[in-house]
């Protein structure tokens, strides 16, 4: 109906654009600086969160009784975007969960989300790591999981618990000289 008129100004204007999201990856040196820092507790919380993708509160509510040491997964009954999953548990996290002794409250970690945060700005303030977050290594989880597996988009995906392979792209920051070695024939596993 062309002679209709909008009565509201502003819906013809753009809208405003969202921010971009955050690009920040672990610098040459930052992960041993980092793990050297930080506390214990938050070391193996680090090496696991950096093997498995999985989101801060997917760490702190983890309990024993959802993990398969044989089957090498872990179950998420409950997650951010409200859907189950089962995450595989690589060597390197197995390894995590091999090292911690077992809590009588059955949590994995026994840490709350805002005790790991805390935790990790203070090992980040003590390593002299600027800008990044406890987030930020789901970022470089999942890149790395490009990088250096045959793993495709879908099997990175289910692992991370992204529904769109557009939400999984945003997590995905790789490296331009990792991606010109393989613009020459480097395999990219390595």
């Amino acid at each position: 109906m062309p002679h209709l008129t909008n009565p509201v100004p502003l819906a013809r204007t753009a809208k405003p654009r969202l921010p971009g999201g955050r690009e920040r990856r672990l610098e040459d040196g930052e992960e041993n600086r980092l793990l050297d820092a930080a506390s214990p507790g938050l070391r193996l919380v680090i090496r696991f969160a950096s093997a498995t993708a999985m989101r801060r509160g997917e760490i702190a509510s983890l309990r024993w009784k959802y993990v398969d040491l044989k089957q090498r997964s872990a179950h998420l009954p409950t997650t951010k975007n409200r859907t189950a999953r089962t995450v595989p548990l690589s060597r390197e996290a197995i390894a995590v969960l091999e090292s911690i002794p077992r809590r009588l409250d059955g949590t994995v970690f026994g840490m709350t989300e805002n005790t790991i945060t805390h935790a990790m700005f203070l090992a980040c303030r003590a390593a002299s790591v600027k800008g990044l977050t406890f987030h930020d290594l789901r970022h470089e989880a999942i890149s790395r999981l490009f990088e250096n597996t045959d793993l495709d988009a879908m099997e990175i995906a289910r692992i991370s618990g992204h529904k769109t392979l557009s939400m999984l792209s945003q997590y995905t920051h790789l490296r331009a000289h990792r991606l010109a070695d393989r613009l020459d024939g480097a395999p990219r596993i390595g």
